[in-house]
């Protein structure tokens, strides 16, 4: 997987920029990004999937879609992961535009939700998808109920896990120490 770029924004009311995860059309941010027309339009952005959170703003030139997930250990990922794998294929395959996934704050549901789409359509292990994304956006840390899921969809899909989320550490720079020597750059 190419190296996330993460998107430096300048006089826009995003304070964290959204992160290009899979180039060059598959993007990760928060609320904020998706309200922000500047961003999206220099960015090409043509969708925005929205999960759990709705944007305070809708840009008139960009397709909306909203997925509900909550935020909580006991929330089931897999339909909500269903669904966004046919709203991006539809968006990024073949090239025809592109998204950003987004919840509050792009530290849990919309990572876990991005992790599942690079783990079905891409054919990454949990900690290869994971750990892009934790190198690309060092806030990244799904719920403990979130990465339990995961590894049952790892399973599904590769027959085996990754990813002891037992050892995944709670401090940002450990997760990041964990995953740099693990992930090609």
């Amino acid at each position: 997987m190419a190296k996330a770029k993460r998107e430096k924004k300048t006089g826009s009311v995003s304070q964290e920029a959204a992160t290009l995860i899979y180039p060059p059309s598959l993007y990760l941010g928060p609320r904020s990004a998706a309200s922000d027309a500047a961003f999206l339009n220099s960015h090409s952005i043509t969708h925005v999937l929205s999960i759990g959170t709705t944007p305070s703003t809708q840009v008139p030139s960009v397709t909306y879609h909203r997925l509900a997930l909550t935020d909580s250990q006991t929330s089931s990922i897999s339909k909500v992961t269903n669904a966004a794998v046919e709203i991006v294929d539809s968006v990024i395959v073949g090239e025809t535009g592109k998204i950003l996934i987004h919840c509050s704050a792009a530290v849990s549901r919309s990572p876990t939700i991005v992790t599942s789409y690079l783990m079905v359509r891409q054919k990454l292990s949990l900690k290869e998808a994971l750990g892009s994304l934790i190198l690309a956006r060092p806030t990244v840390c799904p719920n403990p109920g979130f990465l339990r899921q995961l590894q049952e969809l790892e399973k599904e899909l590769h027959g085996s896990v990754t990813l002891d989320i037992q050892e995944l550490p709670k401090r940002r720079e450990d997760r990041e120490m964990l995953f740099k020597d693990a992930i090609p750059q």
